[in-house]
Protein backbone atom coordinates (compact mmCIF):
# COMPACT_ATOMS: atom_id res chain seq x y z
CA UNK A 1 0.00 0.00 0.00
CA UNK A 2 1.10 3.58 -1.00
CA UNK A 3 1.39 5.70 2.03
CA UNK A 4 2.48 9.18 0.80
CA UNK A 5 3.83 11.29 -2.38
CA UNK A 6 7.48 10.62 -2.23
CA UNK A 7 6.11 6.43 -1.69
CA UNK A 8 3.74 6.94 -4.80
CA UNK A 9 6.49 8.80 -6.99
CA UNK A 10 8.98 5.90 -6.12
CA UNK A 11 6.85 3.51 -6.94
CA UNK A 12 5.90 5.39 -10.08
CA UNK A 13 9.50 5.49 -11.58
CA UNK A 14 9.37 1.71 -10.68
CA UNK A 15 6.50 0.58 -12.76
CA UNK A 16 7.84 2.91 -15.50
CA UNK A 17 11.26 1.10 -15.17
CA UNK A 18 9.56 -2.45 -15.39
CA UNK A 19 7.81 -1.46 -18.46
CA UNK A 20 10.97 -0.51 -20.39
CA UNK A 21 12.75 -3.41 -19.72
CA UNK A 22 10.00 -5.63 -21.21
CA UNK A 23 11.53 -7.80 -24.45
CA UNK A 24 9.48 -7.39 -27.36
CA UNK A 25 12.28 -8.86 -29.22
CA UNK A 26 14.17 -12.46 -29.67
CA UNK A 27 17.22 -12.09 -27.75
CA UNK A 28 20.36 -11.72 -29.66
CA UNK A 29 22.52 -14.11 -27.07
CA UNK A 30 20.47 -17.11 -27.79
CA UNK A 31 17.93 -16.75 -25.23
CA UNK A 32 15.18 -18.99 -25.78
CA UNK A 33 12.03 -17.91 -26.22
CA UNK A 34 10.24 -19.51 -23.51
CA UNK A 35 12.66 -17.81 -21.09
CA UNK A 36 12.22 -14.56 -22.54
CA UNK A 37 8.01 -14.94 -21.89
CA UNK A 38 8.76 -16.34 -18.83
CA UNK A 39 10.50 -13.41 -17.96
CA UNK A 40 8.35 -10.78 -18.96
CA UNK A 41 5.31 -12.63 -17.46
CA UNK A 42 6.90 -11.89 -14.05
CA UNK A 43 7.53 -8.36 -14.97
CA UNK A 44 4.05 -7.88 -15.64
CA UNK A 45 3.05 -9.50 -12.67
CA UNK A 46 4.95 -6.81 -10.85
CA UNK A 47 3.82 -4.73 -13.13
CA UNK A 48 -0.41 -4.90 -12.33
CA UNK A 49 0.32 -4.81 -8.46
CA UNK A 50 1.93 -1.84 -8.96
CA UNK A 51 -1.29 -0.58 -10.99
CA UNK A 52 -3.68 -1.33 -8.30
CA UNK A 53 -1.24 0.37 -5.34
CA UNK A 54 -0.83 3.31 -7.52
CA UNK A 55 -4.91 3.56 -8.64
CA UNK A 56 -6.17 2.89 -5.02
CA UNK A 57 -3.60 5.50 -3.89
CA UNK A 58 -4.89 8.18 -6.56
CA UNK A 59 -8.36 7.74 -5.95
CA UNK A 60 -8.08 8.34 -2.16
CA UNK A 61 -5.99 10.82 -3.05
CA UNK A 62 -8.28 12.33 -5.18
CA UNK A 63 -11.61 11.38 -2.82
CA UNK A 64 -13.28 9.25 -5.12
CA UNK A 65 -14.13 6.60 -2.64
CA UNK A 66 -17.19 5.40 -0.64
CA UNK A 67 -17.82 7.61 2.34
CA UNK A 68 -17.54 4.57 4.44
CA UNK A 69 -16.02 1.41 5.05
CA UNK A 70 -15.92 -2.29 5.99
CA UNK A 71 -13.60 -3.39 8.38
CA UNK A 72 -14.33 -7.08 9.52
CA UNK A 73 -11.95 -7.17 11.98
CA UNK A 74 -9.57 -5.65 14.08
CA UNK A 75 -6.78 -6.40 11.72
CA UNK A 76 -8.17 -4.16 9.15
CA UNK A 77 -8.50 -1.00 11.04
CA UNK A 78 -4.97 0.07 10.78
CA UNK A 79 -5.36 0.29 7.00
CA UNK A 80 -8.62 2.05 7.07
CA UNK A 81 -7.51 4.73 8.83
CA UNK A 82 -4.72 5.13 6.52
CA UNK A 83 -7.07 5.27 3.91
CA UNK A 84 -8.95 8.07 5.64
CA UNK A 85 -5.82 10.37 6.17
CA UNK A 86 -5.25 10.06 2.83
CA UNK A 87 -9.00 10.89 1.15
CA UNK A 88 -8.97 13.35 4.18
CA UNK A 89 -6.22 15.12 1.86
CA UNK A 90 -4.30 14.98 5.27
CA UNK A 91 -0.24 14.13 5.53
CA UNK A 92 1.63 12.28 7.63
CA UNK A 93 3.20 15.69 9.23
CA UNK A 94 -0.30 17.38 9.59
CA UNK A 95 -1.45 13.91 11.42
CA UNK A 96 1.76 13.95 13.45
CA UNK A 97 1.04 17.43 14.00
CA UNK A 98 -3.10 17.37 15.70
CA UNK A 99 -1.78 14.41 18.12
CA UNK A 100 1.40 16.15 19.47
CA UNK A 101 3.86 13.81 18.12
CA UNK A 102 6.91 13.57 15.46
CA UNK A 103 6.32 12.79 11.51
CA UNK A 104 8.84 9.90 11.93
CA UNK A 105 6.47 8.33 14.29
CA UNK A 106 3.25 8.46 12.55
CA UNK A 107 5.88 7.16 9.29
CA UNK A 108 6.98 4.09 11.61
CA UNK A 109 3.13 3.38 12.79
CA UNK A 110 1.72 3.10 9.05
CA UNK A 111 4.87 1.48 7.69
CA UNK A 112 4.26 -1.42 9.89
CA UNK A 113 0.33 -0.87 10.10
CA UNK A 114 0.32 0.16 13.65
CA UNK A 115 2.09 -2.80 14.66
CA UNK A 116 3.17 -1.71 18.02
CA UNK A 117 0.05 0.75 18.66
CA UNK A 118 -2.19 0.36 21.36
CA UNK A 119 -5.85 0.24 21.51
CA UNK A 120 -5.87 3.84 22.87
CA UNK A 121 -3.27 5.07 20.60
CA UNK A 122 -5.47 3.93 17.61
CA UNK A 123 -8.87 5.39 18.61
CA UNK A 124 -6.46 9.12 19.19
CA UNK A 125 -5.53 8.17 15.81
CA UNK A 126 -9.09 7.98 14.36
CA UNK A 127 -10.54 11.27 16.64
CA UNK A 128 -7.92 13.46 14.96
CA UNK A 129 -8.96 11.91 11.75
CA UNK A 130 -12.46 12.42 12.50
CA UNK A 131 -13.45 8.96 11.67
CA UNK A 132 -16.22 7.21 13.41
CA UNK A 133 -17.55 3.60 13.97
CA UNK A 134 -20.67 1.70 14.13
CA UNK A 135 -21.49 -2.14 13.88
CA UNK A 136 -21.37 -5.34 15.67
CA UNK A 137 -19.80 -7.49 17.27
CA UNK A 138 -20.47 -11.61 16.79
CA UNK A 139 -20.67 -13.38 19.38
CA UNK A 140 -19.40 -17.59 18.97
CA UNK A 141 -22.10 -19.41 16.83
CA UNK A 142 -21.93 -20.56 13.45
CA UNK A 143 -18.81 -19.10 12.17
CA UNK A 144 -16.76 -20.69 14.72
CA UNK A 145 -17.79 -23.85 14.50
CA UNK A 146 -17.09 -23.36 11.06
CA UNK A 147 -13.61 -22.23 11.71
CA UNK A 148 -13.32 -25.42 13.84
CA UNK A 149 -14.16 -27.73 11.05
CA UNK A 150 -11.77 -25.86 8.58
CA UNK A 151 -8.98 -25.64 10.84
CA UNK A 152 -9.39 -29.62 11.63
CA UNK A 153 -9.16 -29.72 7.98
CA UNK A 154 -6.57 -28.12 7.50
CA UNK A 155 -4.46 -30.00 10.34
CA UNK A 156 -5.04 -32.65 8.20
CA UNK A 157 -3.17 -31.42 5.21
CA UNK A 158 -6.06 -30.22 3.37
CA UNK A 159 -5.55 -27.22 1.32
CA UNK A 160 -7.89 -24.10 1.72
CA UNK A 161 -9.56 -24.70 -1.75
CA UNK A 162 -10.17 -28.14 -1.50
CA UNK A 163 -12.00 -27.72 1.80
CA UNK A 164 -13.99 -24.90 0.54
CA UNK A 165 -14.82 -26.22 -3.14
CA UNK A 166 -14.73 -30.32 -1.69
CA UNK A 167 -16.22 -29.91 1.72
CA UNK A 168 -18.02 -26.78 2.58
CA UNK A 169 -19.60 -26.15 -1.28
CA UNK A 170 -17.99 -21.94 -0.51
CA UNK A 171 -21.06 -22.11 2.26
CA UNK A 172 -20.01 -21.39 5.51
CA UNK A 173 -23.17 -20.66 7.05
CA UNK A 174 -24.36 -23.78 9.48
CA UNK A 175 -26.11 -25.24 6.23
CA UNK A 176 -22.26 -25.09 5.00
CA UNK A 177 -20.21 -26.31 7.90
CA UNK A 178 -23.01 -29.36 8.31
CA UNK A 179 -22.41 -30.71 5.11
CA UNK A 180 -18.46 -30.50 5.54
CA UNK A 181 -18.95 -32.29 8.92
CA UNK A 182 -20.80 -35.02 7.02
CA UNK A 183 -18.74 -35.27 4.23
CA UNK A 184 -15.26 -35.40 6.45
CA UNK A 185 -16.89 -38.14 8.79
CA UNK A 186 -17.08 -40.08 5.42
CA UNK A 187 -14.19 -39.28 4.36
CA UNK A 188 -11.97 -39.98 7.46
CA UNK A 189 -13.73 -42.57 8.67
CA UNK A 190 -14.60 -40.33 12.08
CA UNK A 191 -17.68 -38.35 13.68
CA UNK A 192 -18.55 -34.94 14.23
CA UNK A 193 -17.31 -34.81 17.98
CA UNK A 194 -13.68 -35.75 16.98
CA UNK A 195 -13.95 -33.12 13.81
CA UNK A 196 -14.93 -29.86 16.53
CA UNK A 197 -12.28 -31.54 18.84
CA UNK A 198 -9.57 -31.47 16.21
CA UNK A 199 -8.46 -34.99 17.08
CA UNK A 200 -8.89 -37.01 14.04
CA UNK A 201 -5.96 -39.59 13.56
CA UNK A 202 -4.54 -39.32 9.80
CA UNK A 203 -4.58 -42.76 8.65
CA UNK A 204 -1.53 -43.66 6.56
CA UNK A 205 -2.07 -44.52 2.47
CA UNK A 206 -1.48 -47.50 0.74
CA UNK A 207 -1.51 -46.28 -2.62
CA UNK A 208 0.83 -45.68 -5.54
CA UNK A 209 1.63 -42.49 -7.23
CA UNK A 210 3.45 -40.90 -9.48
CA UNK A 211 3.96 -37.66 -7.20
CA UNK A 212 5.70 -34.00 -8.29
CA UNK A 213 9.01 -33.89 -7.37
CA UNK A 214 8.27 -30.92 -5.45
CA UNK A 215 5.10 -32.47 -3.54
CA UNK A 216 4.17 -31.92 0.47
CA UNK A 217 3.81 -35.37 1.40
CA UNK A 218 1.59 -34.52 3.94
CA UNK A 219 -0.67 -32.46 1.32
CA UNK A 220 -0.22 -35.43 -1.09
CA UNK A 221 -1.62 -38.19 2.26
CA UNK A 222 -4.40 -35.71 3.08
CA UNK A 223 -5.75 -35.23 -0.29
CA UNK A 224 -5.13 -39.25 -0.99
CA UNK A 225 -7.36 -40.18 1.46
CA UNK A 226 -10.04 -37.75 -0.27
CA UNK A 227 -9.10 -38.95 -3.80
CA UNK A 228 -9.42 -42.61 -2.48
CA UNK A 229 -12.67 -42.00 -0.47
CA UNK A 230 -14.11 -41.23 -4.21
CA UNK A 231 -12.42 -43.89 -6.22
CA UNK A 232 -14.47 -46.32 -3.47
CA UNK A 233 -17.42 -44.47 -4.17
CA UNK A 234 -16.72 -44.52 -8.01
CA UNK A 235 -15.98 -48.25 -8.13
CA UNK A 236 -18.95 -49.19 -6.27
CA UNK A 237 -20.38 -47.04 -9.04
CA UNK A 238 -18.60 -49.39 -11.85
CA UNK A 239 -21.42 -51.44 -13.35
CA UNK A 240 -18.41 -53.21 -15.44
CA UNK A 241 -16.88 -56.42 -13.67
CA UNK A 242 -13.21 -56.27 -13.37
CA UNK A 243 -10.54 -58.33 -15.69
CA UNK A 244 -7.14 -57.69 -15.74
CA UNK A 245 -5.28 -55.53 -18.30
CA UNK A 246 -2.72 -57.47 -20.75
CA UNK A 247 0.30 -56.59 -21.24
CA UNK A 248 1.93 -53.41 -22.97
CA UNK A 249 2.64 -55.03 -26.61
CA UNK A 250 -0.33 -56.96 -26.77
CA UNK A 251 -2.53 -54.11 -25.80
CA UNK A 252 -0.95 -51.69 -28.45
CA UNK A 253 -1.64 -54.43 -30.89
CA UNK A 254 -5.79 -54.80 -29.75
CA UNK A 255 -5.74 -51.16 -30.14
CA UNK A 256 -4.34 -50.73 -33.35
CA UNK A 257 -4.33 -46.74 -35.25
CA UNK A 258 -7.31 -45.81 -33.14
CA UNK A 259 -4.42 -45.45 -30.08
CA UNK A 260 -2.46 -43.51 -32.64
CA UNK A 261 -5.44 -40.99 -33.24
CA UNK A 262 -7.44 -40.22 -30.04
CA UNK A 263 -4.38 -42.12 -27.72
CA UNK A 264 -6.42 -40.58 -24.31
CA UNK A 265 -10.14 -41.62 -25.10
CA UNK A 266 -8.89 -44.96 -26.34
CA UNK A 267 -6.93 -46.19 -22.93
CA UNK A 268 -10.14 -44.61 -20.85
CA UNK A 269 -12.52 -46.48 -22.67
CA UNK A 270 -9.85 -49.65 -22.68
CA UNK A 271 -9.59 -49.32 -18.57
CA UNK A 272 -13.33 -48.73 -18.15
CA UNK A 273 -14.10 -51.87 -20.33
CA UNK A 274 -11.78 -53.71 -18.33
CA UNK A 275 -14.11 -52.58 -14.58
CA UNK A 276 -11.00 -50.06 -14.01
CA UNK A 277 -12.58 -47.08 -13.06
CA UNK A 278 -11.10 -43.72 -14.25
CA UNK A 279 -11.31 -40.86 -11.63
CA UNK A 280 -10.31 -37.90 -13.44
CA UNK A 281 -9.95 -34.74 -10.80
CA UNK A 282 -9.43 -30.89 -10.98
CA UNK A 283 -7.56 -29.79 -8.17
CA UNK A 284 -4.70 -28.28 -8.40
CA UNK A 285 -1.24 -29.76 -6.64
CA UNK A 286 -0.04 -32.84 -4.83
CA UNK A 287 0.25 -35.86 -7.17
CA UNK A 288 -0.58 -36.26 -11.23
CA UNK A 289 -1.84 -39.75 -11.03
CA UNK A 290 -2.87 -42.87 -8.51
CA UNK A 291 -3.82 -46.14 -8.38
CA UNK A 292 -5.98 -48.00 -5.27
CA UNK A 293 -6.75 -51.59 -5.39
CA UNK A 294 -10.15 -51.92 -3.67
CA UNK A 295 -11.89 -54.41 -3.44
CA UNK A 296 -12.23 -56.57 -6.13
CA UNK A 297 -10.82 -54.03 -8.64
CA UNK A 298 -7.95 -51.48 -9.09
CA UNK A 299 -9.17 -47.72 -9.31
CA UNK A 300 -7.19 -44.68 -11.23
CA UNK A 301 -7.32 -41.60 -10.60
CA UNK A 302 -5.64 -38.64 -12.54
CA UNK A 303 -5.25 -35.26 -12.22
CA UNK A 304 -2.85 -33.00 -14.26
CA UNK A 305 -3.15 -28.97 -14.49
CA UNK A 306 -1.51 -29.21 -18.29
CA UNK A 307 -4.67 -30.83 -19.56
CA UNK A 308 -2.99 -32.81 -22.53
CA UNK A 309 -4.53 -35.62 -23.90
CA UNK A 310 -0.52 -36.69 -24.55
CA UNK A 311 0.64 -36.33 -20.89
CA UNK A 312 -2.92 -37.36 -19.37
CA UNK A 313 -2.67 -40.81 -22.05
CA UNK A 314 0.98 -41.35 -20.93
CA UNK A 315 -0.05 -40.77 -16.98
CA UNK A 316 -3.20 -43.17 -17.37
CA UNK A 317 -0.57 -45.84 -18.96
CA UNK A 318 1.83 -45.42 -15.98
CA UNK A 319 -0.82 -45.95 -13.57
CA UNK A 320 -2.26 -49.03 -15.84
CA UNK A 321 0.75 -50.41 -14.55
CA UNK A 322 0.31 -50.03 -11.26
CA UNK A 323 -3.39 -51.96 -11.81
CA UNK A 324 -1.28 -54.89 -13.51
CA UNK A 325 0.59 -55.21 -10.30
CA UNK A 326 -1.04 -55.12 -7.02
CA UNK A 327 1.95 -56.91 -5.29
CA UNK A 328 4.38 -54.61 -6.24
CA UNK A 329 5.68 -52.35 -2.90
CA UNK A 330 3.70 -48.98 -2.59
CA UNK A 331 5.70 -45.80 -2.27
CA UNK A 332 3.86 -44.47 0.42
CA UNK A 333 4.70 -47.20 2.87
CA UNK A 334 7.77 -46.50 2.86
CA UNK A 335 9.37 -43.62 4.75
CA UNK A 336 10.84 -42.01 1.71
CA UNK A 337 11.45 -38.78 1.21
CA UNK A 338 9.33 -37.42 -1.95
CA UNK A 339 12.02 -36.92 -4.12
CA UNK A 340 12.66 -40.46 -4.01
CA UNK A 341 9.51 -41.60 -5.30
CA UNK A 342 9.24 -41.32 -8.77
CA UNK A 343 13.22 -43.18 -8.54
CA UNK A 344 11.92 -46.36 -7.09
CA UNK A 345 11.65 -49.78 -9.42
CA UNK A 346 7.88 -49.83 -9.52
CA UNK A 347 7.70 -45.96 -10.55
CA UNK A 348 10.56 -46.89 -13.89
CA UNK A 349 8.47 -49.96 -14.34
CA UNK A 350 5.14 -47.98 -15.14
CA UNK A 351 7.37 -46.01 -16.93
CA UNK A 352 8.72 -48.42 -19.15
CA UNK A 353 4.93 -49.63 -19.48
CA UNK A 354 3.57 -46.84 -21.07
CA UNK A 355 6.30 -46.06 -23.34
CA UNK A 356 6.28 -49.45 -24.84
CA UNK A 357 2.14 -48.83 -24.61
CA UNK A 358 2.25 -45.57 -26.60
CA UNK A 359 5.06 -45.49 -28.30
CA UNK A 360 5.65 -49.24 -29.13
CA UNK A 361 9.45 -50.70 -29.56
CA UNK A 362 10.55 -47.92 -31.97
CA UNK A 363 10.52 -45.38 -28.98
CA UNK A 364 14.18 -44.96 -28.63
CA UNK A 365 14.63 -45.38 -32.43
CA UNK A 366 12.52 -42.38 -33.02
CA UNK A 367 14.76 -39.98 -29.67
CA UNK A 368 17.70 -41.40 -31.95
CA UNK A 369 16.49 -39.71 -35.45
CA UNK A 370 15.35 -36.80 -33.82
CA UNK A 371 18.58 -36.00 -32.43
CA UNK A 372 20.19 -37.01 -35.81
CA UNK A 373 18.03 -34.84 -37.69
CA UNK A 374 18.93 -31.93 -35.08
CA UNK A 375 22.46 -32.65 -35.43
CA UNK A 376 22.58 -32.82 -31.93
CA UNK A 377 21.54 -29.47 -31.05
CA UNK A 378 18.93 -29.50 -28.23
CA UNK A 379 17.63 -26.26 -29.32
CA UNK A 380 16.88 -27.46 -33.04
CA UNK A 381 15.07 -30.76 -31.62
CA UNK A 382 11.63 -28.57 -31.33
CA UNK A 383 11.54 -28.08 -35.04
CA UNK A 384 12.53 -31.78 -35.63
CA UNK A 385 10.02 -33.86 -33.28
CA UNK A 386 7.20 -32.99 -34.58
CA UNK A 387 8.02 -34.74 -37.94
CA UNK A 388 9.58 -37.39 -36.59
CA UNK A 389 6.27 -38.51 -34.75
CA UNK A 390 4.15 -37.82 -37.83
CA UNK A 391 6.55 -40.65 -39.00
CA UNK A 392 6.15 -42.99 -36.91
CA UNK A 393 2.98 -42.59 -36.58
CA UNK A 394 2.59 -41.59 -32.71
CA UNK A 395 1.53 -38.25 -31.13
CA UNK A 396 3.99 -35.09 -31.22
CA UNK A 397 3.44 -34.72 -27.67
CA UNK A 398 4.02 -38.33 -26.82
CA UNK A 399 7.08 -38.25 -28.27
CA UNK A 400 8.00 -34.82 -27.06
CA UNK A 401 7.54 -36.12 -23.35
CA UNK A 402 9.72 -39.03 -23.68
CA UNK A 403 12.56 -36.72 -25.24
CA UNK A 404 12.41 -35.16 -22.44
CA UNK A 405 12.12 -37.46 -20.11
CA UNK A 406 15.68 -39.18 -21.96
CA UNK A 407 17.39 -35.57 -22.04
CA UNK A 408 16.61 -34.94 -17.91
CA UNK A 409 18.41 -37.89 -17.64
CA UNK A 410 21.53 -35.94 -18.93
CA UNK A 411 20.72 -33.36 -16.96
CA UNK A 412 18.63 -30.98 -19.46
CA UNK A 413 15.70 -29.29 -18.60
CA UNK A 414 13.85 -29.47 -22.10
CA UNK A 415 10.21 -29.80 -20.37
CA UNK A 416 8.98 -26.15 -21.19
CA UNK A 417 9.81 -27.09 -25.13
CA UNK A 418 8.31 -30.12 -24.91
CA UNK A 419 5.18 -28.32 -23.60
CA UNK A 420 4.77 -26.49 -26.32
CA UNK A 421 4.64 -29.18 -28.65
CA UNK A 422 1.14 -30.78 -26.88
CA UNK A 423 -2.09 -30.64 -29.24
CA UNK A 424 -4.64 -28.14 -27.32
CA UNK A 425 -7.40 -29.11 -29.30
CA UNK A 426 -8.78 -31.30 -26.40
CA UNK A 427 -9.08 -30.71 -22.86
CA UNK A 428 -7.89 -34.24 -20.91
CA UNK A 429 -9.61 -33.69 -18.03
CA UNK A 430 -12.98 -33.04 -19.65
CA UNK A 431 -13.01 -36.13 -22.13
CA UNK A 432 -12.03 -38.65 -19.14
CA UNK A 433 -14.78 -36.87 -17.05
CA UNK A 434 -16.94 -37.62 -20.25
CA UNK A 435 -16.48 -41.08 -20.67
CA UNK A 436 -17.06 -42.00 -17.39
CA UNK A 437 -20.55 -41.56 -17.19
CA UNK A 438 -20.87 -43.78 -19.82
CA UNK A 439 -19.77 -46.90 -16.83
CA UNK A 440 -21.38 -45.89 -13.79
CA UNK A 441 -24.79 -45.46 -12.01
CA UNK A 442 -24.72 -43.10 -9.77
CA UNK A 443 -28.42 -44.85 -7.81
CA UNK A 444 -25.94 -47.63 -6.18
CA UNK A 445 -24.66 -44.72 -3.88
CA UNK A 446 -26.40 -42.76 -1.07
CA UNK A 447 -27.03 -39.33 -1.25
CA UNK A 448 -23.63 -38.43 0.70
CA UNK A 449 -21.23 -40.19 -1.83
CA UNK A 450 -23.20 -39.48 -4.70
CA UNK A 451 -22.73 -35.46 -4.28
CA UNK A 452 -18.93 -35.96 -2.79
CA UNK A 453 -18.00 -37.93 -6.01
CA UNK A 454 -20.31 -35.49 -8.20
CA UNK A 455 -18.45 -31.90 -6.85
CA UNK A 456 -15.60 -34.31 -6.49
CA UNK A 457 -14.95 -34.58 -10.45
CA UNK A 458 -16.48 -31.26 -11.11
CA UNK A 459 -14.17 -28.02 -11.70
Amino acid sequence: MIRNERQYRVTQAERDRLASSITTEEAADGTPQWAIDAANAEINAQIMEMDEELAEYEALRAGVVALTTNVSDLAGLPRALIRARIASHMTQKELASRLGMREQQIQRYEATDYAGASISRLQEVAQALGVTFEGELSLPDDANTSTKVQHTLRTLGLTKSVISRRFFGDDTTEAGWRNALTRAARVFATNYDELLEGSVTQLANAGAFRARITANAEQLNAYAWYAEYLAGCLARACTVDYRPLPDASTLRKELGRVLTDEPLETLVRTCWEHGVPVLPLADAGTFFGACWHLGDRPVIALKHTMRSRDRWAFLLGHEMDHCRNPDAQTVLEQDLDVREWREQPAERAADDYATQLLLGDAAEAMVHVAVEQANGDVAQLKKVVPAVALAGEVSPGLLADHVAFRLSQQDINWWPTANRLHPTDVDAWRTTRSVLFDYVDLTRLDQVDRDLLVDGISQ
